[in-house]
């Protein structure tokens, strides 16, 4: 049965995610947040949210920022964490934001300051473009995920369920932020 061996290989990636970035439990919920705009204006965030492994298009949602003038991530990642949080809605087991450490201790102080509790987050960045004079092509290193309280990401195998998992959420919630802006 195909979908039984679906099942059965998201929930190995979850504990992979889980055993990989010292969860404190196997997350069920994972929210993924992007943030797009359009020339600096126009922006929306998007949420996409993964059941057990796979999407559930039914509880994605879009915000229009409404607060927010110009291009500041961090007021905008606050308006829409805070819209997002101050609804009576299930909490995740895991938040997801788009960015390194710096988009990573934002959420974290957000979610502190509405007083969010057991909802562990990390932050999923591209690792920088290694520069080699020599080299005929840029190469892009991996994808790096950023904890609380880590100061180096911790390295997943790009082979790995878990880092096919977390990259597959982040181009999700790219994808339908993306899809917005195409449609206005």
């Amino acid at each position: 049965d195909k979908r039984k061996d679906a099942g059965a290989h998201s929930f190995a990636a979850l504990e992979e995610v889980q055993q990989k970035l010292g969860l404190p439990k196997t997350p069920s919920r994972i929210e993924c947040y992007d943030i797009s705009q359009i020339q600096g204006t126009d922006a929306v965030a998007s949420r996409v949210v993964f059941m057990d492994g796979a999407p559930d298009k039914n509880l994605y949602r879009r915000y229009k920022i409404k607060t927010v003038e110009g291009q500041n991530d961090f007021a905008m990642m606050k308006e829409v964490l805070g819209r997002r949080f101050t609804r009576d809605e299930s909490l995740p087991d895991l938040v997801v934001v788009d960015g390194g450490k710096g988009q990573l201790a934002q959420a974290v102080a957000i979610l502190e300051e509405l007083n969010v509790q057991g909802v562990s987050v990390v932050g999923l960045a591209k690792a920088r473009t290694q520069s080699d004079f020599q080299a005929t092509e840029l190469k892009s290193s991996f994808e790096r995920v950023f904890i609380p309280g880590r100061a180096n990401p911790v390295a997943l195998k790009p082979h790995s369920e878990a880092y096919k998992l977390l990259v597959h959420i982040r181009d999700e919630a790219h994808r339908f932020g993306i899809t917005h802006h195409r449609n206005k």
